[in-house]
């Protein structure tokens, strides 16, 4: 796992002589030469990106190989990979949005606004799909987490999971993971806890598509319109509907090893509705991702939201129910709070180690996302692997090299990047 990594593996990687002047960009490609370098001793061949958004500088680094149709090339900064629920705040953009112009409520229950695309597609409601207690939910709550919603990947409902993968070259309408979700039991009363559920983004994405005018069927919805007021700030984000394959936007092919889900996996030419659409759908360049972090949470001048919703999305809670609750989850609306270390004591400071944002797993790719406030930067970091470790540990080391930038030693627990005139290693 990531907290105990084999130490020998860490002390033999090392990076080629940088200048004690060398920029967090150079610095950071190195970084991630490590992290490329440590895999292949681990037996996985793996690519990785990231993105960097701040006042003074921009940029994006890639590092190891793309296996595409049986060729193998380098990964840039320009391969595009899925993002899973790093999805999620995307989606809750577009409900603000929604809520800034008056046509949505944050009290507005959501059966009030999802209600006749259930009935007019799928020939149901929200109280035919969970009952009417759950169908009193507040738009508010289901941003928030709150509504009770169950999921379709909670632990009782992985098979469904597994089955979306296996059978992946048929469409999943997204009605299928609402409809499985709904057979598993609530997971509170609305109101009452706050516990994980991708399923709940699914129906937000409802709530934007029913206020989309040139929406005739939830496939047609364009979450980058929706959310995004100015997509070419944001030029390789799209987000995947029902029909084609993954390939039409995916450059870099994912490797699923989740034993949940199938190891050994290629994930390329799966259905792009495999993603749970609004739940977890984006794909695109990290350097773009961190650009939309930028422009939500960051001093950025092309904001996303009003502060009054902006202030709602990050008025954090702890999870109550769930593996939430486990991992200690404090959630927003489409935010939580993420800590980038292993280990954080008194020692050092731990202001480096936490952001707001949101992770990402998904089917083969693994990534995480957000605003720094201690940076005053947003970055988005991505590999193509399910395996976690590889993107929390370059989450990790990435803080903990932009500390020693700044001329301060952090440790948290995944290894020091040292940076001299000699060089630059990680230990």
């Amino acid at each position: 796992s990531a907290s105990t990594l084999p130490s020998l593996a860490m002390k033999v990687l090392s990076t080629l002589a940088i200048a004690a002047s060398a920029s967090l960009q150079s610095t950071y490609q190195r970084l991630l030469d490590d992290i490329t370098a440590w895999a292949k001793t681990n037996g996985d061949e793996v690519a990785i990106q990231i993105g960097w958004v701040s006042g003074n500088e921009t940029f994006s680094v890639a590092s190891g190989q793309v296996t595409d149709r049986q060729s193998r090339r380098p990964a840039t900064p320009d391969d595009t990979f899925l993002y899973g629920s790093g999805t999620k705040p995307v989606t809750a953009a577009a409900v603000m949005r929604l809520v800034d112009t008056g046509a949505v409520g944050l009290n507005d229950t959501l059966a009030q606004h999802v209600d006749p695309l259930l009935r007019r597609d799928n020939g149901t409601s929200m109280v035919g799909l969970f009952g009417s207690t759950l169908a009193k939910a507040t738009v508010g709550q289901v941003l928030r987490m709150a509504g009770g919603t169950p999921d379709f990947e909670d632990a009782g409902a992985d098979p469904f999971d597994r089955q979306v993968f296996e059978g992946g070259d048929k469409e999943w309408p997204v009605y299928s993971f609402i409809r499985y979700a709904a057979t598993q039991p609530p997971l509170c009363d609305p109101g009452q806890c706050t516990g994980y559920s991708s399923a709940a983004y699914e129906l937000l994405g409802l709530v934007v598509a029913a206020h989309q005018p040139s929406v005739a069927t939830y496939t047609d919805l364009n979450l980058t319109t929706a959310a995004l007021p100015d997509p070419t700030r944001m030029p390789s984000l799209q987000f995947l509907g029902q029909h084609g394959p993954l390939s039409q936007a995916l450059t870099a092919p994912g490797w699923a090893v989740n034993p949940l889900w199938g190891s050994g996996v290629v994930v390329q030419n799966q259905t792009a509705s495999i993603l749970g659409w609004t739940c977890g759908n984006m794909v695109g360049r990290a350097q773009d991702v961190a650009q939309f972090f930028w422009d939500l949470l960051g001093p950025s001048d092309s904001r996303l939201v009003s502060d009054e919703s902006l202030a709602f999305m990050r008025d954090y809670k702890p999870m109550t129910t769930g593996w939430g609750k486990l991992a200690h989850i404090n959630y927003g609306a489409g935010l939580m709070i993420n800590r980038a270390a292993f280990k954080l004591d008194n020692t050092t400071d731990w202001h480096y180690a936490y952001y707001e944002g949101h992770g990402g797993e998904t089917y083969g790719f693994s990534s995480n996302q957000g605003f720094s406030t201690k940076a005053q930067a947003a970055f988005s970091i991505v590999t193509n692997t399910d395996n976690t470790t590889y993107s929390a540990v370059a989450a990790c080391r990435m803080m903990v090299a932009l500390a020693e930038t700044r001329g301060e030693q952090v440790d948290y627990g995944c290894g020091r990047v040292i940076i001299n005139p000699v060089d630059t290693v990680v230990v």
